[in-house]
């Protein structure tokens, strides 16, 4: 029988929860896409990708370390899989870990693009004020997640020339992460419900919080349009823009109607995943 008390987690299995990939490779990539698009080139663009993955992952495992306390019993500590909570890293290697690949992000970014170190330095700031608390009522949880994909996209941008359709293609991210926390606390609801965390369906109900998504998936659509008039994207990034736009409506409708943990756990796939990934290769081939 496995001792209760026991460390869940091996320490190399420990320390590949700490990379969090199901998000921190869509980060690097819209750091790296929007760097090339920019005009940064093949090797800066890689550059700025794996500088976006090191800050990600230093940011997100101090999400972890701070969160230990909240992760230690109830549905969060079986989905989360938080390394923190029974022993299988101590804070303190946890906190090493997190300042070297935030270290190491730094030392890339400094050589490649000095005017990026202005969104890498406020990107860091928002991961520390998430990592005291600072950042705990409902919208400014969901204020800081649409800047921090916004901030990305620019530290990527600055790699290069940072041009309004550029900007546009921020805005995009940031309206759609800004909505789409309303989307991730609905699937949530059920393991937040329990615990101390500030979120929007708590504060404002679900179906509000779904209304509140639905119009900052709108806004974001209508940015991403707004990025091919500038002039900067080939007619392939209008295309694939469509495509972006087309399934985006489709499941703000469908959430909107009929908010539910359930939907939102299918849609928060296609959405940050798929119609992610569509809009970074919409950068890529609509700036070749």
């Amino acid at each position: 029988m496995t001792d209760q008390n026991s460390p869940r987690f091996s320490k190399p299995a420990a320390f590949f929860w700490l990379l969090r990939l199901n998000r921190t490779v869509m980060v690097a990539s819209i750091t790296g896409c929007a760097a090339f698009a920019a005009g940064a080139g093949v090797v800066n663009s890689l550059w700025m990708t794996l500088a976006g993955w090191l800050l990600a992952v230093g940011g997100f495992s101090l999400d972890f370390l701070a969160d230990r306390d909240l992760d230690v019993v109830g549905p969060r500590a079986e989905i989360r899989h938080n390394p923190y909570t029974d022993g299988s890293l101590s804070p303190k290697t946890g906190l090493a870990f997190s300042l070297i690949f935030l270290i190491s992000s730094l030392v890339i970014v400094i050589p490649v693009s000095p005017l990026a170190l202005i969104p890498w330095g406020i990107t860091l700031a928002i991961i520390v004020g998430l990592a005291l608390h600072i950042f705990e009522q409902p919208l400014t949880r969901a204020l800081t997640l649409g800047l921090l994909q916004g901030l990305y996209a620019l530290m990527g941008a600055a790699a290069g020339v940072l041009s309004p359709g550029l900007w546009f293609i921020a805005g995009t991210f940031f309206f759609a992460m800004f909505g789409g926390r309303g989307m991730i606390d609905i699937r949530d609801f059920a393991q937040d419900e329990v615990t101390r965390v500030q979120t929007l369906p708590k504060r404002y109900g679900i179906e509000n919080t779904a209304r509140f998504t639905s119009v900052c998936l709108l806004i974001a659509y209508a940015m991403s349009l707004a990025a091919y008039f500038t002039g900067e994207f080939g007619n392939i990034y209008l295309y694939l823009d469509i495509v972006f736009i087309a399934v985006g409506l489709v499941c703000a409708w469908l959430f909107a109607a009929r908010p539910s943990p359930q939907l939102a756990y299918r849609l928060t796939l296609v959405f940050m995943m798929g119609t992610g990934t569509v809009i970074c290769l919409a950068m890529i081939l609509g700036s070749v």
